[in-house]
């Protein structure tokens, strides 16, 4: 007798782990109280874990349910980059999952859709965009907020920024589900005020990995190849600029990072590690200090004979849809992406294996996203092993673990109790 069994392979699937989360998220998020108000919770990730599909899986879940029908989830997000790769994952995942024809709409940047008029679907919305509309007419977001059936925060350690927070809470004033989502469950290096009263707005419930008998969740993406395995190396530098030691939880200034990014013996530094690092790796991400080191270390490294190119804020689209676009293709000759501020969140490049950090921050939300670039595992289209050099002198170190980076607001969160 023939074996008939046939394998059915999903087109929008998830881990094991990623589907442990999905279930936990659920349980907090779609029961209701009494007053019909549903529950809210942080999905906590490493970078590369895959946040952003899960989310996807959840916004599909609530949009699937009985009360969310001719309803919109509304997925909120700081950057034009965060906004279109949630469209594209929206779309992909109910493609797959959902359970009738629904719209997908878009308000970011260039894109805009009428607010008043949304038909049953996903909106997918830029914040600053949704807060110059809602702070120019108050009473705005009501009528939305009537038919919201869930938000989704992406970069949720930024939910409490007075602005961000308004346009939430307005959304959720029914009562829909939140979802954050983050790498960094915490705003500052030393825990404090911001950091409870980010952990109280998603009411204390954090939902993460169960690292399944490992030391921590990190070690046990490592250990089954979700994430590359990271070899953190210190390269020496001796900067002629001193930089001002930044306050309790800021980072340094704008100015003394140009200062920096202006010092001749830092940018050779950053030419000369990028050099290197291209002679053993296919691709290398390197976040510079400042926009003229970047555009100076790129024209620098292209003059003699080497593939890189620099994104900063005022690229034009269409060149830096390019520029990532060659990035993103694995083939052709070892290439470098230099960037300041741009593609710390949103970017997704699975060959990247090495990241140059040449920008010090004391920022522990800034140094894990940086990390996360270079740590997609094998088994998600990524690397076995990546490096991550940081360029430092001793006024201004950067981290040493992204374990550390990943557990430290441990203490102010608690675990949902889930069936």
């Amino acid at each position: 007798m023939s074996d008939s069994r046939a394998a059915i392979t999903p087109e929008y699937g998830l881990y094991p782990y990623q589907r442990q989360v999905l279930h936990d998220v659920l349980d907090v998020l779609l029961p209701a109280d009494q007053a019909g108000r549903r529950g809210r919770a942080v999905a906590h990730l490493p970078t590369g874990a895959g946040k952003t599909r899960i989310a996807c899986h959840v916004a599909s879940a609530i949009l699937n349910q009985r009360f969310a029908e001719g309803k919109v989830v509304i997925w909120l997000a700081s950057s034009e980059e965060l906004c279109d790769q949630a469209a594209s994952s929206l779309a992909s995942a109910w493609h797959n999952v959902g359970n009738r024809e629904v719209g997908l709409h878009r308000f970011w940047g260039s894109e805009s859709v009428t607010l008043a008029n949304l038909s049953e679907g996903f909106l997918v919305a830029g914040l600053p965009k949704l807060w110059s509309l809602a702070s120019r007419q108050p009473g705005f977001l009501a009528p939305i907020a009537n038919e919201t059936a869930g938000v989704i925060f992406d970069e949720a350690h930024q939910a409490i920024a007075p602005t961000y927070a308004f346009v939430t809470e307005q959304l959720t004033a029914y009562g829909a589900p939140l979802l954050g989502l983050t790498a960094t469950p915490g705003r500052g290096y030393q825990i404090g005020d911001d950091d409870l009263e980010l952990a109280e707005f998603f009411d204390d419930n954090k939902v993460s990995i169960d690292p399944r008998g490992h030391d921590s969740v990190v070690t046990y993406l490592i250990r089954n190849q979700y994430l590359a395995e990271p070899e953190f190396v210190d390269v020496q530098a001796a900067a002629a600029v001193s930089l001002r030691e930044p306050r309790q939880d800021s980072d340094y200034s704008a100015a003394d990072l140009r200062a920096l990014g202006r010092d001749d013996a830092w940018r050779d530094l950053v030419i000369s590690q990028t050099t290197d690092a291209l002679g053993h790796h296919h691709r290398v991400i390197v976040f510079c200090p400042s926009v003229s080191c970047a555009l100076a270390a790129a024209t620098a490294l292209t003059n003699s004979g080497l593939r890189a190119n620099a994104i900063v804020a005022d690229t034009p689209d269409e060149e830096r849809q390019e520029v990532i676009s060659a990035f993103r293709d694995p083939s052709g000759a070892p290439m470098a992406l230099l960037n300041f501020g741009v593609l710390t969140a949103g970017f997704d490049a699975p060959a990247t294996s090495c990241v140059i950090i040449a920008r010090p921050t004391r920022s522990l939300v800034l140094y894990s996203q940086m990390v996360g670039r270079a740590m997609r595992g094998i088994r998600s289209g990524g690397n076995r092993r990546c490096t991550i050099y940081t360029v430092v002198d001793e006024q201004h170190r950067g981290f040493a673990s992204v374990i550390d980076a990943f557990s430290h607001w441990e203490e102010i969160w608690r675990t949902p109790q889930t069936n």
